[in-house]
């Protein structure tokens, strides 16, 4: 009996651990907790409206590593940071690096954030047009990518949106490799990504 016992509790803990590993393999925080490591889904696709009221979709950029965030022009919160690190990235990222990247920022404001509004708001960020877009869309079309990317958009009374930070990482095969939550981590942290990705050819 105390045998078996001992094996019972022998295939439980290798079961266990088994589980262990296969969930730190998947989704596994990094950056100090600030970014996750994808399993290499596959990202989303999406076909959605430029600022230069060009229809764009995702498969467009495939050969580029793509850096997607989420925000809306008139936010005076959480998007400023995040836009900031799109401009430093834009600003610091090596030449060579940045020929294979594409900064794309998608706007869930699908009343104000027209194409119009958002071809204003690209050149006041200073935003290089062949490296950095705006994208705008339909409600339904806003909706499902919001959904795909799960990211969790609520408007408030007052017109303001509260909305989850984070910045999506794909490679040129479409797959999705990080997400960036949050915008409490230095810029440097998603360039060094890019380059690690880039230079270790894991597309």
């Amino acid at each position: 009996m105390k045998k078996i016992f001992l094996i019972v509790i022998l295939i439980l803990s290798i079961f266990m651990l088994s589980c262990s590993r296969e969930k730190a393999e998947i989704g596994v925080l990094d950056l100090d907790g600030n970014v996750v490591r994808k399993d290499r889904e596959s990202a989303a696709s999406f076909t959605l409206t430029d600022q230069n009221g060009k229809k764009v979709r995702l498969e467009d950029y495939k050969g580029r590593l793509v850096l997607i965030n989420f925000i809306y022009t008139n936010c005076k919160g959480t998007c400023p940071p995040l836009l900031l690190k799109f401009k430093e990235i834009q600003l610091d990222l090596k030449e060579e690096f940045k020929k294979q990247t594409a900064l794309i920022s998608i706007s869930f404001d699908t009343e104000k954030d027209t194409p119009e509004a958002l071809k204003k708001f690209a050149e006041k960020q200073g935003a290089d047009p062949l490296f950095w877009t705006f994208l705008t869309g339909s409600q339904a079309e806003i909706d499902k990518v919001l959904q795909d990317y799960q990211v969790a958009v609520r408007k408030g009374p007052d017109g303001e949106f509260g909305h989850i930070n984070m910045v999506v990482m794909i490679d040129k095969d479409g797959k999705r490799r990080y997400d960036f939550f949050g915008y409490d981590y230095q810029t440097e942290k998603i360039i060094e990504r890019i380059h690690e990705v880039l230079k270790k050819r894991w597309f």
